[in-house]
């Protein structure tokens, strides 16, 4: 009899509770004594019913405020949890061979559009689109990895938008994630030395990170990324390992070092990668003749070294934001020469420009043997991504509006080996980011 009596007094007191929000809460709090009173119920207990039936309340209450319209509104999680993210830029670009009787000039623009969700407490998927010349390889339909830039012309002709991302993120902890799909590039380096900031492998990779100390951290990379398919054979992969630190010396200044190791597999003896640009680069391991019957003559195996020392308004000048000194080096261990690549330069200002008067400044110096790399991934603006190159770059952006920028970018480069003719590219950029 007590147990039913205790259901009834429970049920009403969730009545009244409901109630509270037209005025009943008196009637709500009397229950609720009498019930502690007769001992069916403890102070704590009591508290606790109240404090949920008046939450109960104030939602009951919001909900019947909402309109038709804001009830049909709602809108699924999932949605709510996408961000979408996008720039174009607008570039001139004039290029200039030394001993050549004409300069090439052109208009050019880049469009990229992306989106992330979460779809799960540790799942993240995303996808992007860009746009990009088309290779002109003849049994290949993608376009150029290395550059998203679209030459004006062909009469207004409907320009091409390619995948450029599309991947699932599993995050089971903060520290530690898997990719799958294609993605930005995981390994973290201090410049576009070995692979163009365009270039969004496809494969997998982990990455696991944390700190040992307040001050410092300790990061981990790995990747295996398919670089062709074959119909017959083995396919062609990238093998990858990167292992590194972040070094908060004082609240203004840091270093980050990180060794890693590109070792790949079925390339030598085989065809040339002309997925890139459907033409020889003519400057990396490969034999004579023409194209589509050049092989490679050497594997890969590419340690490389990178970092970076960085101050933030260095000597306490607070006009300049920051400061960061870099470089990299590479080495092929399979050649017996021409195996070397390394790049030095600083960058001074903002290290992100995002509103007016933001700005920032960027030089490097680079060295790339004919055999220290693989020609297909560099920066294809310097000397056409070539290896067996050196040379000069500086960049300049400054903030026009927020998420509005000019920029202008430099070339000076020529050949090691051969015809050492130097080009210069001239960039002026409008770039806006949304």
């Amino acid at each position: 009899m007590k147990r039913w009596s205790c259901f009834l007094l429970f049920s009403l007191a969730l009545f009244f509770g409901t109630r509270s929000a037209h005025g009943a809460g008196g009637e709500m709090d009397t229950l609720l004594k009498t019930l502690v009173s007769k001992g069916i119920l403890s102070p704590s207990e009591a508290e606790s019913i109240a404090k949920e039936t008046q939450t109960a309340a104030a939602s009951e209450k919001m909900a019947a405020q909402k309109t038709p319209d804001e009830k049909g509104s709602e809108l699924p999680g999932w949605i709510k949890n996408t961000k979408f993210k996008g720039d174009l830029r607008l570039r001139y670009e004039s290029k200039d061979l030394e001993k050549e009787d004409h300069t090439r000039e052109r208009a050019r623009f880049r469009l990229r559009l992306g989106a992330e969700t979460k779809i799960a407490d540790t799942i993240t998927a995303g996808f992007g689109f860009a746009t990009a010349m088309p290779s002109t390889s003849s049994d290949r339909s993608g376009g150029d990895p290395r550059s998203g830039n679209f030459t004006l012309q062909d009469s207004f002709s409907k320009k091409n938008l390619w995948v450029d991302y599309a991947y699932a993120r599993w995050t089971p902890v903060q520290q530690f994630s898997i990719t799958g799909g294609k993605f930005a590039n995981p390994f973290w380096q201090p410049s576009d030395m070995l692979i163009s900031a365009d270039i969004n492998p496809e494969g997998a990779a982990i990455k696991l990170e944390g700190n040992v100390a307040d001050n410092f951290g300790l990061f981990f990379n790995g990747g295996i990324f398919v670089l062709d398919e074959r119909e017959k054979g083995s396919d062609p992969l990238m093998y990858a390992l990167q292992a590194g630190f972040k070094w908060n010396i004082t609240k203004d200044v840091f270093f980050r070092f990180a060794p890693a190791y590109y070792t790949f597999t079925q390339l030598k003896g085989n065809t040339v990668l002309e997925w890139v640009s459907g033409k020889d680069q003519g400057t990396t391991n490969t034999t004579t003749g023409t194209y589509p019957n050049k092989h490679y003559v050497y594997d890969y195996n590419v340690m490389n070294l990178g970092g970076e020392l960085g101050f933030n308004t260095p000597f306490g000048l607070t006009a300049i934001p920051y400061l960061g000194i870099f470089g990299g080096y590479a080495h092929n261990s399979d050649p017996s020469d021409n195996t070397d690549a390394y790049l030095v330069g600083f960058a001074l200002g903002h290290r992100d420009v995002k509103k007016f008067c933001d700005w920032s400044i960027e030089y490097t110096y680079r060295k790339m043997e004919k055999d220290a790399w693989l020609d297909v991934f560099p920066d294809s603006s310097f000397y056409s991504g070539k290896t067996n190159v050196k040379g000069h770059r500086t960049k300049l952006l400054f903030g026009l509006a927020k998420n509005t920028a000019f920029g202008f970018n430099y070339y000076n480069t020529r050949n090691i080996i051969g015809d050492k003719r130097v080009e210069n590219i001239y960039q002026g950029d409008l770039i806006f980011k949304f």
